[in-house]
């Protein structure tokens, strides 16, 4: 009796936040994959290109390209490029540290240039952002803002006190979003009532529910529309039920290709955790983005591809894809 209650204590045992020993072990079984078909016939109906229609007129609001402080797998222009040929409406670029904007709008003309030439046939429309990765500085805010092209706000990544704070290890500081009080700081509040009077997105960044949930609640008075980023990331891990409350304060929930795409970036993870988000949070509150452009994932497109078929595959349906890539991103970016 002992020995069981061991057994099962240790099956029971997180590996990350959520997942659990026992949970591993059914993913890596022999016989997982004969399951998986088993569970959801659907699978056999997927084949390539099934995804064409529900690209037409899509929009990726997360995009990682190169120029950037690592190397990306492509430039903004090859991208585009791809988007074009995909019938996609809009891009956004995203930069962690600095302006995405400048080269977003350099991208669009080369796309243009393009289009006049004839060599390609469909206008893709091309955005980015500011980073805050250096600070909450509202008067960089205002100057990015400037731009054209304009069109996210992201928060704090690795430099965030949330994201040390839910690794583990907040001796080592970062940048503050919320003070001990649970109060959004002062030069926070000035950047949220900026993206909210010029209309643009707001991503949360890497940081912590302790963070986030004070300011999904300040993002709702001032009238900012925001998203969390890849919330089912090992990094920046959200429980559902904490998600759930962020979304009924109106925030968007971020269900990207990763991780539901084996990624050598976090390995360790159950894909099935973004089929049961989306039917959890529902639809109409998340939204898809390819976070992709790292050198060791497949091409942003080419993800993005993958990543709706295998929503298909385990029946997420077509119209529900298409309110979570099409009509929630423009949302977010005010292109509506």
């Amino acid at each position: 009796m002992c020995d069981f209650a061991a057994n099962d204590a240790a099956e029971q045992l997180l590996v990350g936040r959520v997942l659990t020993v026992k949970r591993v072990r059914e993913l890596n079984a022999k016989d997982y994959f004969y399951q998986m078909l088993k569970d959801n016939p659907e699978m056999l109906k997927i084949y390539p290109g099934i995804e064409n229609e529900l690209l037409e007129g899509a929009i990726d609001c997360h995009i990682h390209a190169y120029p950037d402080f690592v190397h990306r797998s492509q430039d903004m222009i090859q991208i585009a490029i791809d988007a074009s040929k995909a019938g996609m409406r809009a891009l956004a670029f995203k930069d962690h540290w600095n302006i995405s904007a400048n080269a977003a709008y350099l991208a669009q003309r080369h796309i243009d240039y393009l289009l006049e030439k004839g060599e390609l046939t469909h206008r893709v429309e091309i955005y980015g952002g500011t980073g805050t990765c250096f600070g909450m500085n509202p008067d960089a805010v205002r100057v990015a803002l400037q731009y054209p092209n304009c069109k996210m706000i992201w928060f704090p990544t690795f430099t965030s006190y949330g994201f040390w704070r839910g690794a583990g290890h907040p001796e080592r500081g970062g940048i503050r979003l919320v003070n001990d009080a649970g109060e959004v700081l002062p030069e926070v509040v000035e950047i949220l009532k900026m993206a909210a009077e010029k209309k643009v997105g707001v991503g949360f960044g890497h940081t912590d529910f302790t963070e986030l949930l004070p300011l999904a609640k300040k993002a709702k008075e001032l009238g900012v529309r925001a998203t969390l980023d890849h919330p089912l990331l090992e990094l920046n891990k959200l429980l559902l039920d904490e998600m759930k409350e962020l979304a009924d304060l109106g925030v968007y929930v971020g269900t990207y290709c990763q991780p539901m795409i084996p990624s050598l970036y976090q390995p360790v993870a159950d894909p099935m955790e973004t089929i049961r988000t989306i039917r959890e949070i529902g639809p109409k509150r998340c939204i898809i983005g390819s976070d992709f452009g790292q050198v060791l994932h497949m091409d942003s497109i080419d993800g993005m591809r993958v990543f709706l078929r295998a929503l298909l595959a385990f029946g997420i349906k077509p119209r529900e894809i298409r309110t979570m890539l099409q009509d929630n991103p423009a949302k977010l970016m005010w292109l509506d």
